[in-house]
């Protein structure tokens, strides 16, 4: 008698299990950064699972590496999103901001794109003053650093031209944060796009 065939979710929920507990034998021990790396391998199983890219950004965080912090940070966001909790995505997009400032002058179109996912979602949640805070605040910490890039305010998002990315959902992101554009996106909120993201 042939055995089912083992239900793929199934697979990937018992790796992402294992890749863990590794992790966590790894951290008990003292080998953190070792830890962190089996940490991403478990995160790129299962983009979806906001507590685990949350796991893999405060780590990163606390070994130093804001760029790796602050791309899983988003991805917790994302993944925040993707489950149908918007408002527990803001605190992970918040903390990339703050790490992204921190880093500041080095990859400002970094910091201007987090500002964007951040600002976009506090609109969408009814809080629009916040999001203009958050451009304004951005564009203060950009002069401060000597960068002559600048984040457009809320009110340019709706209007820009196809050929110039600024969400996370737009091309110019790396692949590695599985937040990809979709033509059919075009004209979506922020909350739409990171749905759509997350089923690719």
């Amino acid at each position: 008698m042939n055995k089912a065939p083992a239900n793929p979710n199934e697979t990937i929920q018992a790796q992402v299990e294992q890749l863990t507990t590794e992790a966590k034998k790894l951290t008990g021990v003292g080998k953190e950064a070792q830890a962190l790396d089996v940490y991403r391998k478990a995160a790129e199983l299962m983009p979806g699972a906001p507590w685990l890219q949350n796991r893999t950004a405060e780590l990163a965080r606390k070994l130093r590496q804001p760029s790796i912090a602050a791309q899983y940070y988003r991805r917790a966001g994302a993944a925040f999103i993707g489950a149908g909790f918007p408002k527990r995505a803001l605190g992970p997009l918040r903390n990339a901001w703050t790490l992204l400032v921190g880093a500041l002058p080095a990859n400002p179109s970094a910091f201007i794109s987090i500002t964007l996912d951040l600002a976009e979602l506090q609109r969408e949640l009814g809080f629009p003053a916040d999001g203009a805070l958050s451009i304004t605040s951005a564009n203060e910490e950009l002069r401060a650093a000597g960068c002559v890039e600048r984040a457009p305010a809320l009110s340019e998002l709706a209007h820009h031209r196809d050929d110039e990315p600024l969400r996370a959902s737009d091309p110019s992101v790396p692949p590695q944060s599985r937040v990809t554009h979709r033509p059919e996106a075009d004209g979506l909120g922020i909350l739409a796009r990171f749905r759509l993201a997350l089923k690719s």
